[in-house]
């Protein structure tokens, strides 16, 4: 979907670049694979509630990933993650609310992500999980210094890696049906999300950008339809052996590194296949690095949330 810059959004876009910089550590969760896991532990187990709980988990990194626009991107992933309790105020009865039940539980304040970004419950380093994980890998092994990735955008994209090599594990040694899981939510996601979604972001969305409504309508909810598709692709390469889904998410995390390098003014002068041989090698060393303790993390993880959901009086 193309949609036309207008001067207001224009002259805005040098400022939500800096603010795309500063997201660094924070413009990616724990993985879609381990939402879907802490959610299927929280809240309702009864069907269709419990399934749209987990799409609901695993859809407000929705906006994370469209490159095209930084400053949409920069905007939307701070509305999902900080101001999250949009979307619950906006809900109605049944799976609407089962589906904001689990985006709430996503959140980067007091929600998942804040045990993956700020609060780590098992490592004592005063950092979440994901971003202890990362430093040690990079301790280990640096990325290499000829290829001119600064520091804060080397620590983003082993960030991301990190949180694939825990997906994989949950896939592998936790819940070998999570990646079905995954595949049934999305496919079986209520039609009243997208029209949730808008309700919740659009208008002020619409107003910060300045583009019209229904601009703001049409890539919010096309950029659902994507990454509903994304969800499932995703869930099925989890139920894939563990060679082959390092290989094929290795394949789509080189893409979506090299996508992230350029909004830095970084190109990689490799050739693909030993982008991805790099990215398989540094995937290989976060699941042996997290092996020992990640699942420790996300039983306390589970608790963590279920507690501050109760704390905060979000029940459906």
């Amino acid at each position: 979907m193309k949609i036309k810059m207008r001067k207001k959004e224009l002259m805005m876009l040098g400022v939500m670049f800096l603010m795309l910089l500063s997201l660094s550590t924070e413009a990616f969760s724990w993985g879609a694979a381990t939402h879907a896991y802490i959610e299927d532990h929280l809240g309702k187990k009864r069907e269709p509630h419990n399934s749209n709980e987990i799409y609901g988990g695993m859809v407000p990194d929705v906006f994370n990933y469209i490159f095209d626009y930084p400053a949409y991107l920069g905007y939307l992933h701070g509305q999902t993650h900080d101001e999250f309790l949009k979307i619950w105020n906006v809900s109605r009865r049944g799976v609407e609310k089962s589906l904001a039940y689990g985006f709430v539980g996503h959140n980067d304040v007091w929600g998942a992500d804040f045990t993956a970004h700020h609060l780590c419950q098992t490592c004592g380093t005063g950092e979440g999980y994901a971003i202890t994980k990362t430093r040690e890998l990079l301790t280990v092994a640096p990325l290499p210094p000829e290829l001119g990735i600064p520091e804060e955008v080397a620590i983003e994209i082993i960030h991301e890696i990190v949180e694939n090599g825990v997906d994989i594990l949950i896939s592998k040694k936790t819940d070998p049906l999570i990646g079905k899981k995954m595949v049934t939510s999305a496919i079986f996601r209520s039609p009243q999300f997208p029209p949730l979604l808008v309700r919740a972001y659009a208008k002020d969305f619409a107003s910060s950008m300045g583009i019209s409504h229904l601009e703001a309508a049409q890539l919010i909810t096309s950029a659902e339809k994507e990454s509903r598709k994304t969800m499932i692709l995703y869930g099925q390469i989890l139920m894939q052996d563990e060679a082959t889904a390092v290989q094929l998410i290795s394949e789509q995390t080189a893409g979506l590194a090299e996508a992230f390098l350029a909004l830095y003014g970084v190109n990689l002068s490799l050739p693909k296949e030993q982008v991805v041989e790099m990215v398989m090698a540094y995937v290989k060393l976060a699941i042996s690095i997290c092996e020992s303790d990640y699942q420790h993390e996300i039983t306390k993880t589970i608790h963590f949330v279920d507690h501050q959901l109760k704390d905060h009086g979000i029940a459906e």
